[in-house]
């Protein structure tokens, strides 16, 4: 059965409501629609500072499980590039699009940009439709022989098959956020300059003279005289210049908007180097990001395993305890407490490549 054509009504989509794809060709095929590419969204240093955290934490993490043959495919995706920047690609797609599509090449992953790919429906059997690219050929491949990532799909008639950004719910912000940025620095350079003004009364000055007072007094207290006391001519007024004081709410405007990027991400607001919760100690945020991961960690490995088998899962150690200074304390303490034996205890820290003997 053929989907119902919806398409009229996506094109009256509002940019507060993107969608990632749209429906075209009678209603059965979905197609890319670029919602903020990664070269804008990139240019943020917000979206920036936390779509590189999120996705290099998770492109840490390794895949582990029973299932030899899936975990050497997983984490050695493949030949052309390092297992963490294949998966720190394929996160930040997910991040910025909403979706990430790999497809399973034989014995590798290839990643496959958005823009080469369009989801077709017919029947109600799902294929992927993948342009060349590059020296890649592309061709139609059945929905077993393609990993695609997303998030917070929803919808109906084949909306379901398709992920929602993050970057969907901030399109506003994001907008204000470029503007509110523009506005503060074109009102700091008005503000700021000039910085001072001298003031000669009862006097016709040419603008060649303003010019030759102005070059003097920068003179006598720019360079080595910077800093020294300032001397004027009885004739002369100096004040100085301050900054409007209406700067400081143009960049609150900017912290808020950072503060509502963090949340749409997940990620608590302190890991983007705003105020955060100051009260909050470093493992109560620690346990509030992990959790935000999930978000993210979970439609990857469900994707994986309905693909390439259950029992694969991706260890998050990494995140929770870099150093692994709280693993080697838990197996100290289990070793005291009779819970472990040394022995025991000891192939735990070689298996984690702790330690090598």
């Amino acid at each position: 059965m053929s989907l119902k054509n919806p398409f009229e009504t996506r094109q009256m989509i509002t940019p507060s409501n993107y969608m990632p794809f749209i429906f075209a060709d009678s209603g059965t095929n979905i197609v890319p629609n670029e919602l903020i590419s990664a070269d804008v969204a990139l240019h943020n240093s917000d979206l920036y500072s936390v779509t590189s955290l999120i996705s290099a934490d998770i492109a840490g993490a390794l895949f582990t499980g029973l299932n030899t043959k899936s975990l050497e495919l997983l984490n050695k995706p493949s030949h052309l590039t390092s297992r963490y920047n294949f998966w720190q690609t394929v996160v930040l797609e997910i991040l910025l699009s909403g979706n990430a599509f790999v497809v399973i090449d034989g014995k590798e992953l290839r990643y496959i940009p958005n823009q080469n790919v369009m989801l077709d429906l017919t029947n109600d059997v799902l294929t992927y439709q993948i342009t060349p690219f590059g020296d890649y050929q592309g061709g139609t491949y059945k929905a077993k022989s393609v990993l695609h990532f997303k998030i917070m799909a929803h919808g109906v008639n084949g909306g379901e098959l398709i992920g929602h950004s993050p970057l969907e719910s901030l399109v506003n912000e994001v907008q204000q956020q470029e503007q509110a940025n523009k506005l503060s620095l074109a009102t700091i350079a008005r503000a700021i300059n000039p910085t001072s003004l001298i003031k000669i009364p009862d006097a016709v000055v040419s603008p060649d003279a303003k010019e030759n007072v102005r070059k003097e007094f920068e003179k006598a207290n720019t360079g080595s005289n910077a800093g020294r006391t300032l001397v004027l001519d009885q004739s002369a007024d100096f004040q100085s210049i301050s900054i409007n004081a209406d700067v400081a709410k143009f960049l609150n405007n900017a912290i808020y908007q950072r503060t509502q990027i963090s949340k749409a991400f997940g990620v608590p607001d302190s890991y983007l180097n705003g105020q955060g919760d100051q009260q909050s100690n470093l493992e109560m945020i620690q346990t509030m990001y992990v959790n935000g991961l999930n978000r993210y960690i979970e439609p990857i490995v469900s994707e994986v395993q309905s693909k390439l088998g259950d029992g694969i899962a991706l260890d998050m150690s990494s995140i929770l305890d870099y150093s692994n200074a709280t693993l080697k304390q838990d197996l100290l303490n289990f070793v005291d407490k009779g819970i472990l034996d040394a022995p025991q205890a000891q192939k735990i820290l070689i298996d984690k490549g702790v330690i090598n003997l």
